[in-house]
C-alpha cells in the first residue's frame, strides 16, 4: 500500500486507535507494530500485571494519537520522505536495544530492574505461603505483604535526596 495523506478528519477519528491512523496513511509497518504493543499492553492488564501495563498502555496510546496527529501535519514533501518501519526498529541493534542517552539507560534499567524484583517477590511470597503452615503464615504475611511497597518508598526517597543533592550542587557551583 502507497502512503498518502488522506482525510484529515478520518486521520483524526482513527488516530484515537493506537496505529489505526499510521495505516490508514499507508504506513502499515509502524500501524501494525503500535496496535500490536498497544495490544499486548493490553493482554498483561487482563494477566493480572496491572500495575505494570497500565502506564506502558497509556504510554503507548498518547504516543500513537500524537505519532499519527504529527505525520498528518507534515508538508507533502516530508511525508513522502518518511519511511514505514516498525516502531522498534529505532531501538534494535544487532546484539541488543540501542539506547544513546546514558540517563534515559539508566533510568529504563532501574525502572526494569524494580518491576522484575517485584514480579519475582510476588511469585516467591506464592510459594512461601504454600510451604509455611498457616498459623505462622498468619504472622508473616503483613510483614511479606509489605516488603514491596517499603523498597519502592525507600528507592524514592533515595531519589529525591539524589535530585536535592544534584540540585544543590548545580546551585553551588554557579556560585563559585
Amino acid at each position: 500500500m502507497k502512503q498518502q495523506k488522506k482525510s484529515k478528519f478520518f486521520t483524526f477519528i482513527f488516530s484515537f486507535i493506537p496505529g489505526a491512523a499510521e495505516m490508514y496513511m499507508g504506513f502499515m509497518r509502524q500501524g501494525v507494530s503500535l496496535m500490536a504493543v498497544f495490544a499486548l499492553s493490553i493482554v498483561g492488564m487482563a494477566c493480572s500485571l496491572q500495575a505494570l501495563f497500565c502506564p506502558v498502555m497509556i504510554l503507548v496510546w498518547f504516543y500513537g494519537f500524537f505519532h499519527a496527529r504529527n505525520i498528518a501535519a507534515l508538508s507533502e514533501d516530508n511525508f513522502m520522505a518518511l519511511s514505514d518501519s516498525f516502531i522498534w526498529e529505532g531501538l534494535m541493534e544487532e546484539k541488543g536495544f540501542k539506547i544513546s542517552s546514558p540517563t534515559i539507560r539508566k533510568w529504563a534499567a532501574g525502572f526494569l530492574i524494580v518491576i522484575g524484583a517485584g514480579l519475582l517477590w510476588d511469585n516467591l511470597s506464592g510459594i512461601a505461603y504454600n510451604l509455611i503452615p498457616n498459623r505462622y503464615w498468619d504472622l508473616i504475611y503483613p510483614i511479606v505483604n509489605r516488603i514491596p511497597e517499603v523498597v519502592i518508598a525507600v528507592l524514592i526517597i533515595i531519589i529525591g535526596f539524589k535530585l536535592i543533592a544534584g540540585k544543590k550542587e548545580e546551585l553551588h557551583g554557579d556560585e563559585r
